[in-house]
This record gives structure tokens, sequence and C-alpha cells, in this order.
């Protein structure tokens, strides 16, 4: 399915100028919450093709891990960087603690539990609140959208 999803990229001749637009567009989006407390030692880890979030980690100077994406040929070259796989990267390339950990998605409840404190971003990135606590509703909630798939949120 996300072969089709993202086989529109391999169609696009000057893609390296059309995602540098995209992100001209659409960087004013990124609160100013995070761009107040930013660091340099920041890691976006995402689901998206790495084509897609380097960029924007570039202008940002932070770094970054997500899928790893051939354009060319339309395929994906590793594992999808999705809710457990995030949190076995991390593991694997022994990563420090994480102090702070910020998602808009409980497919990352692995990670959240990897660090020191853990928030949930809510309202297209307006309302930070603590991660909720993994009771049984919570623990429901998580498995329902790791096993619902991949979310786009390309936004």
């Amino acid at each position: 399915m996300l072969r089709k999803l993202f086989s529109f990229l391999t169609m696009i001749d000057d893609f390296e100028i059309q995602i540098e637009r995209y992100w001209d567009k659409h960087e004013g989006g990124i609160a100013a919450w995070y761009l107040a407390q930013k660091r340099e030692d920041d890691l976006i880890i995402s689901a998206s093709p790495d084509c897609i979030i380097a960029p924007i980690a570039k202008r940002l100077g932070v770094r970054y891990v997500a899928t790893e994406y051939d354009r060319e040929y339309g395929v994906f070259l590793n594992n999808l960087m999705y809710a457990k796989e995030k949190a076995h990267y991390i593991f694997d390339h022994g990563f420090p603690m994480i102090e702070g950990f910020y998602s808009d998605s409980l497919s990352d409840a692995p990670l959240a539990l990897c660090a020191e404190k853990a928030y949930l971003v809510t309202k297209r990135a307006t309302t930070v609140t603590d991660w909720p606590d993994m009771n049984a509703q919570t623990t429901k909630k998580v498995k329902r959208k790791i096993n619902t798939g991949w979310n786009v949120h390309l936004k």
C-alpha cells in the first residue's frame, strides 16, 4: 500500500525543487512552542520517506531518521519507521536516554515509554499534554493505532 501511496514521488522530475517549495510553504506551520525550545541534538524520527523529512531537518538544524525510500524505483529500502520500529532504532543505535518526547500519535507509545518525559501533541500542534497513563483503556487505543497501520501525516 505504501509503495502505491508514494509512487507519485518517482514521477516528479524536479523533486528537490518541489520539496523545497513545499517546505517554504509549510515551514511556518511548525509550532512556536517547539521552535522556542529546539536544540541541535533534537531528533525527528518519522515513518515518512527520508526524501521528504531531510530538507526540513536540515533547515531546522536537527538530526532525523526516516524511512529510507528510493525515489528512482519507488521502493522502501528498510523497515518502515513506524511504532515499535522507532524504538528498535533508538536502542540499536545507542541513543542516550530521551529527555523529552513529543508525538501526535499514540502509535508512538513504544518511544514514549523510553523517555524521561513524554507529551502528546494534539489539535494541529496547538495543545501539548502529558502522555496518557498506560491503563487498560489507553493500551487498547495504542494497540488499535498500531494495528490499523501507518497514518499519513504530511501536513
